[in-house]
């Protein structure tokens, strides 16, 4: 057996002092003072590139902001949580429903990060006016609903889609876990996230599971979908956790692209009670009843009924199988933080710093495909989550030759 353990050394003595957004986008040229002169960040038309996050004060905005406020000038809206501007961001309200304050906030950015409340509900709008001032998107969520709402403008900008956590960090990960072998054969996934999520995050998870996330109970095995209601039980920090198969789009996509043979994702159930909850939900959504929010609240605090007494946490697991030389490898990746929300901005600002550094064409992207993973991997440290990569050989010598005989 052998085993990788990733390891990072954190980077130290490099410090960036922001110029605010509005004294760099006006006619006088933004400097930007560095310990280290070797660690400059690209320049633009004489300035440092902005990157806007609109919901900025929210659960994933306001990480994705600490995360970057030490090499971009940032600025973030909010709408109801007032914030005054200081020398890390400037903040301006904004109402994510009226077309013309959006412009006026994404004509201050070089790319802008949409986290304001649910992207089924107003991501082709933003997308649409990012796309109009020339203004790379980027979406922790997006998945291939907006893909399609997308298609006929995709040449026009650089979309990046599914930047969160679920779909984000899980493709990317399968991705490596893939390219890691000489030929990858099958992937296996699951995810739980045992914390209390935002009204934003299960209104999104409803619409987004209604326009086609992937297919319940359902698994991909060489080429075509079929179906599987058997539950899994995993045992994840002493409680038993029950996960059935849910093939997503994300997962569907690997195999595709790698040619697997197998591939699996599993969710785990979130209980009787939040899945009838949200059935409902659902249905008076389809009514075109604003009441289903109401229940959208009683979930929640079914969710703070369940874990106010344990430590909130959230897990994946991807396990791939594949051929390193001359041997049959089972991959194994874990990645874990105290909240959801840390491990999607970790992706949403990756992914924006990607489309500035990376000379992305125009179209659709999706995070998994454009993010540098070692990059990524060197900055865990000092980004709150723990990420283990362990190989085992399950099986030698698969393509030794015997002579007649010899067996």
């Amino acid at each position: 057996m052998f085993i990788y353990q990733v390891r990072y050394q954190k980077l130290s003595g490099i410090k960036a002092y922001n110029i605010m957004p509005s004294t760099l986008k006006g006619t006088e040229t933004g400097i930007s003072i560095y310990d280290n002169p070797g660690q400059i960040l690209e320049q633009k038309g004489g300035y440092m590139n902005c990157i806007g996050v609109l919901g900025g004060t929210g659960e994933i905005g306001s990480r994705i902001l600490r995360i970057l406020k030490e090499d971009y000038p940032l600025i973030a809206s909010y709408h109801t949580r007032d914030r005054k501007s200081h020398g890390d961001c400037e903040y301006i309200r904004v109402d994510i429903s009226d077309s013309q304050q959006v412009k006026m906030f994404c004509q201050k950015c070089d790319v802008v990060i949409n986290c304001a409340g649910a992207s089924y509900l107003n991501g082709e709008n933003v997308a649409r006016i990012a796309a109009d001032l020339r203004v790379p998107y980027i979406d922790p969520s997006g998945e291939a609903f907006l893909e399609k709402k997308l298609d006929d403008i995709k040449d026009k900008n650089i979309f990046v889609l599914s930047s969160g956590y679920f779909p984000g960090m899980s493709g990317l990960l399968m991705r490596h876990i893939c390219e890691s072998f000489d030929a990858p054969e099958t992937i296996c996934g699951l995810s739980v996230s045992d914390e209390v999520p935002s009204q934003s995050a299960i209104e999104d998870f409803i619409l987004t599971n209604l326009s086609g996330f992937g297919v319940a109970l359902s698994y991909y095995n060489n080429g075509t979908i079929e179906r599987d209601e058997n539950e899994r039980i995993e045992k994840i920090r002493g409680k038993d956790y029950r996960f059935q198969n849910y093939l997503t789009v994300e997962t569907e996509r690997v195999a595709k692209k790698y040619s697997l043979k197998k591939a699996n994702w599993f969710n785990s159930s979130f209980g009787d009670e939040i899945i009838q909850k949200l059935q409902t939900a659902i249905i008076q959504y389809k009514s075109g009843k604003d009441t289903y929010k109401n229940i959208l609240q009683d979930v929640i605090g079914i969710f703070y009924r369940n874990t106010k007494d344990r430590e909130q946490f959230s897990y994946t697991k991807i396990e791939g199988q594949g051929v390193i030389g001359n041997n049959r490898v089972m991959m194994t990746s874990e990645i874990s933080s105290n909240c959801s929300s840390e491990i999607s901005a970790i992706i949403a600002a990756y992914a924006a710093k990607t489309a500035l550094s990376s000379h992305l064409k125009n179209d659709i992207h999706y995070a998994m495909d454009i993010i540098k993973m070692d990059e990524l991997m060197a900055d865990m440290p000092r980004l709150n989550v723990d990420l283990n990569i362990d190989n085992i050989i399950i099986e030698r010598g698969i393509y030794d030759e015997y002579e007649e005989g010899e067996l």
